[in-house]
């Protein structure tokens, strides 16, 4: 007997036949069974991430309690020079941006063509003033003399004819009272043209001194060593820095010559913060362009009143300076700032990372490296830890992300509150996030 081109031999019974068919689709079945859940397996554990938990461990040592604020570099000492109070004038010279200069160099130049041309008309004036001074002296000596001559030949004349007949005598008399009158008259009016002369002098000395003084204010010099920086004017409907050709107004700010020996940092605190800030705090200060480099302050003020942030702004700050004690080259007055201002140092305190910490029922818990929770009590804290005052010991290590989430974050993502990372486990549809070791990705 052929069966699908096979001879099954006589001893082969029919249930025989069907028991092998069935064991070959029983293994098929099982081949397909295995691919499937090999390959689900496959591609769960390729699309699946899995990562070491990040760790820290609890030390002990200094903590620091510190208020960061963010300010500008200023010079503590600077001094802005203006245009004099003439009118109509013109830069002719400027002494480069950026120059180092000494106290009494020369920083800039008006044109003082008219107060030249002033000076030497007023020079003039006062040498013609002085000779007719010096003409109403002399004529006062010459005719005082003379008239004092002139008086007494009256009195010896009186004197001569005072015992002759009355007639006589009183003509001599009245003659003497005539001189007399005459020398106090004529005196007088002599004292009085000396005088005028003498005061067409001192205004002659005025002008020309008013002259020379303002030909003197059109070279300015730097009344204190320090940094050129050119301000920024208003010239033709905008604002630009001042240059040579520009007619400023009187009394108008071209240049502010900051003192680079003595700097600080212009900055503010909010307002909840100012409590906490006074003079005398150490201050540690980092450079934006400089970020290697630290230095150090000191809070000299803080404003006494409030003001608002920025124009329209709820917000209330206070000013503070603080000022840099380790100055040196690299510091130049508008860079940014950061600083942080010491509250607080505190020695032999126990802490942890703020990240360690998190919450849960309402308590701090943080988690050891096996992935047990334990139950810390808190305390004091700043930017970047918070210090443990019961539930850890120093050298433990610890956990910085929740170990028992499906959905973990990144070390600190939760930083808008420090002392607790409030993960609330919330599903997202389609979202994969990393996974702790031991936790299958997709399920």
């Amino acid at each position: 007997m052929v069966i699908n081109n096979k001879e099954i031999s006589k001893g082969d019974t029919g249930a025989g036949l069907f028991e092998r068919i069935k064991v070959k689709k029983l293994i098929s079945i099982a081949i397909i069974i295995i691919v499937l859940f090999g390959g689900y397996y496959g591609v769960d554990a390729i699309f699946s991430t899995s990562y070491d938990i990040p760790t820290s461990y609890v030390r002990e040592g200094r903590f620091t309690i510190s208020l960061n604020s963010n300010g500008t570099i200023d010079a503590l000492h600077s001094v802005t020079l203006s245009t004099p109070r003439i009118r109509g004038l013109t830069i002719t010279w400027l002494a480069p941006e950026g120059t180092m200069v000494e106290k009494g160099a020369e920083i800039l130049k008006f044109d003082a063509s008219k107060q030249v041309a002033d000076v030497a008309e007023y020079s003039s004036e006062l040498k013609i003033k002085n000779s007719s001074h010096r003409r109403a002296v002399k004529e006062h000596t010459i005719q005082e003399k003379k008239l004092f001559l002139d008086l007494e030949k009256s009195r010896r004349n009186y004197d001569e004819k005072k015992h002759e007949a009355s007639r006589v005598a009183e003509e001599a008399k009245m003659e003497l009272e005539v001189a007399e009158l005459n020398f106090e008259a004529k005196l007088e009016q002599l004292k009085g043209d000396m005088e005028k002369a003498k005061i067409e002098v001192e205004r002659a000395e005025d002008k020309l001194k008013l002259a020379e003084k303002e030909l003197s204010d059109l070279t300015i010099t730097a009344p204190i060593p320090g940094l050129i920086v050119y301000l920024e004017i208003w010239k033709g409907g905008n604002m630009s820095k001042v240059q040579e050709g520009d007619s400023p107004w009187p009394g108008q700010g071209l240049i502010n010559l900051p003192d680079l020996s003595d700097m600080i940092v212009k900055t503010m605190v909010s307002e909840v913060d100012a409590n906490k800030v006074d003079s005398g705090q150490l201050v540690e200060i980092i450079l934006d362009a400089y970020p290697d480099y630290n230095y150090i302050g000191e809070v000299i003020s803080k404003g006494t009143l409030a003001r608002k942030k920025n124009p329209g702004s709820r917000i209330n700050v206070f000013d503070v300076e603080i000022q840099i004690i380790n100055t040196d080259e690299k510091l130049k007055p508008g860079m940014s700032a950061s600083c942080d201002i010491i509250i607080d140092r505190i020695e032999d305190v126990i802490s942890i990372p703020l990240e360690a910490v998190f919450e849960k029922e309402g308590k701090p818990v943080v988690f050891l490296e096996n992935k047990k929770m334990r139950l810390v009590e808190l305390g004091r804290k700043n930017d970047m830890s918070i210090e443990i005052l019961d539930g850890l010991k120093v050298g433990d290590e610890i956990c910085l992300i929740d170990p028992t989430l499906d959905e973990q974050g990144l070390p600190g993502d939760r930083a808008t509150e420090p002392e607790m990372n409030k993960r609330k486990m919330s599903k997202r549809g389609g979202d994969k996030k990393m996974k702790g070791k031991g936790n299958r990705g997709g399920k």
